[in-house]
């Protein structure tokens, strides 16, 4: 056997030891991780914080691009019409139902107002792609927001060593670093406007011990330390090109007299 193929089969089975599972696998996964004492400390520390930053959103269509697609995470959200993605039916549910890959979206360009990514990048196995048709779907001036995992957090950091043991969906995610997401949105004409970090409390699964631990979470946030278990970034999509000025000479005349010197056309004699 060569390298080349070896090597080759060490990348194969590193992908589908250690890779991120197909989309129905992490939905089921996670939506039971969810319902865990810890996931569920966790989901509600995640809609505080974006409580926070969508009721200062507004427009007439919101895409929300989860994990788990049975789960609103936009309840506080003031726009009404409000859709979820989603590989297979999730069944009823508070968000309509749209059955499509994430990484090409059936929705023309500039036709959302509002684009959440919740855990979406983190279970993608081409995030940039997944980024990329967010903004493409979004309206100039709308606005993307991203919540993911941080890596640099214990909870990040546990990651590593739970997953030699566990082929859970959860500790098989690969989240992006902070420094590469906001490169990422800079290069895709997404100008980052708020940052936010959350959940500062160890990974234990006791809910007596989640409760007393509460302390971590409040004195994370009014530190502002960046070992938070998860990051919230709030992005907004630039003008692209230029607005073209016409000559003088094309404007329309004012159609108030007396207002100033009407320009002249170029086919207008003295």
């Amino acid at each position: 056997m060569t390298s080349d193929k070896f090597l080759s089969r060490v990348r194969a089975w590193r992908r589908q030891r250690f890779g991120v599972p197909p989309a129905d696998q992490s939905a089921r996964e996670m939506a039971a991780w969810f319902g865990t004492p810890l996931g569920q400390a966790m989901l509600a520390a995640e809609k505080l914080t974006l409580e926070g930053a969508l009721q200062d959103l507004f427009g007439y269509h919101l895409l929300q691009i989860g994990v788990d697609p049975a789960l609103d995470m936009t309840g506080s959200s003031r726009i009404t019409h409000r859709v979820t993605i989603a590989f297979r039916d999730a069944g009823a549910g508070s968000l309509s139902s749209l059955i499509a890959d994430p990484r090409q979206l059936p929705l023309p360009s500039g036709s959302v107002d509002l684009v959440v990514l919740h855990h979406a990048l983190d279970f993608s196995p081409t995030p940039h792609q997944l980024l990329r048709e967010a903004q493409r779907v979004l309206i100039p001036r709308g606005c993307l927001v991203v919540v993911g995992f941080n890596p640099w957090s214990g909870f990040g950091l546990t990651r590593h060593v739970a997953r030699l043991f566990s082929r859970h969906a959860l500790w098989r995610h690969q989240p992006l670093r902070l420094g590469r997401l906001l490169d990422w949105l800079q290069l895709l004409d997404l100008e980052p406007d708020r940052v936010q970090r959350g959940f500062y409390r160890p990974a234990v699964q006791h809910p007596g011990a989640l409760r007393r631990l509460q302390w971590c979470d409040q004195w994370g946030k009014r530190l502002h330390l960046p070992g938070g278990a998860f990051y919230q970034v709030l992005a907004c999509k630039e003008l692209g090109g230029a607005v073209p000025v016409k000559p003088a000479w094309e404007r329309r005349p004012s159609s108030l007299p007396g207002l100033g010197a009407q320009p002249m056309r170029k086919d207008q004699k003295y």
